[in-house]
């Protein structure tokens, strides 16, 4: 079996999850979406996900909490995004295209079941000044599942948590899976084009300067997933703060809001 899969570790993300079926529905994907469910998800969420069609997996184990103990800290922004990590361990699916909850999809993704594993992005490479960029950003990956990749990832977790809070480095998922995978950037046939996953700050400058589109044109490159990472999501409520916040991202990348509308529209679907 195929399918898409996200993972909701925080409450916070549940409109995008619901989005994104609401996309891929929309897209006529012929797979499903599933959602992953980290213990720290209130079990009251599971009905609106089934009212939405979302079928979902409930982990039974906590990796934020293990590593927590293990390592002796505690940390902050990224806490529940090591649950991500258990994706490998999903073997009753043949493969998966996993997709983080803030992201809008803007064409049908199916024909990446057909890449080989473990094809992602290295999203944002092509933005001046990061050309030190060479890894993979892991919000959008296709995974066979493998339980020794998972367990091989669960235990590289504890060394590298402690190896970055020592240096005073925020530390997520993605670091786990750049130090299990080190070969990742040498294998130009797993990197996917940019436009799969693009960041909404970078909206601007790829259209602009690298020939990408948000439309079907075809003498442009095309832009099929916007990712909005950071703290501010498209589904949050607009404080007075956040409504500044959002009329500046205008004025520097008028992209980015055509895009947060967008995903706004999907939002206040019923």
């Amino acid at each position: 079996m195929k399918a898409y899969i996200t993972l909701l570790s925080n409450d916070k993300y549940l409109d995008g999850v619901l989005v994104l079926q609401r996309v891929l529905s929309g897209l006529r994907s012929k797979y499903p979406l599933y959602c992953l469910l980290s213990q720290s998800v209130d079990d009251t969420l599971e009905n609106r996900l089934k009212g939405n069609g979302i079928q979902y997996i409930r982990l039974n184990r906590s990796t934020v909490e293990e590593q927590a103990n293990l390592s002796g800290h505690f940390f902050s922004h990224w806490n529940y995004t090591f649950d991500k990590l258990q994706v490998w361990g999903l073997t009753q699916f043949e493969k998966l295209v996993f997709l983080d909850s803030d992201m809008l999809i803007l064409r049908n993704l199916d024909s990446l079941f057909d890449c080989e594993p473990f094809s992602a992005v290295c999203a944002g490479a092509s933005v001046p000044g990061r050309e030190s960029w060479t890894d993979l950003n892991s919000g959008l990956m296709v995974i066979r599942p493998n339980k020794m990749i998972e367990e091989g990832l669960m235990k590289l977790c504890r060394s590298v948590i402690i190896e970055f809070k020592q240096a005073g480095w925020s530390v997520g998922d993605q670091d786990v899976i750049h130090r299990f995978f080190p070969e990742w950037k040498d294998k130009s046939v797993l990197h996917l084009d940019e436009g799969y996953n693009m960041f909404a700050d970078d909206l601007t400058y790829y259209i602009r300067h690298l020939g990408y589109s948000l439309t079907s044109d075809s003498s442009k490159k095309t832009i099929s997933v916007v990712h909005f990472i950071g703290k501010f999501k498209p589904w949050m409520k607009l404080t007075p703060r956040k409504r500044f916040w959002l009329l500046y991202t205008w004025i520097r990348n008028p992209y980015y809001y055509t895009a947060y509308k967008l995903f706004r529209s999907y939002l206040s679907e019923k």
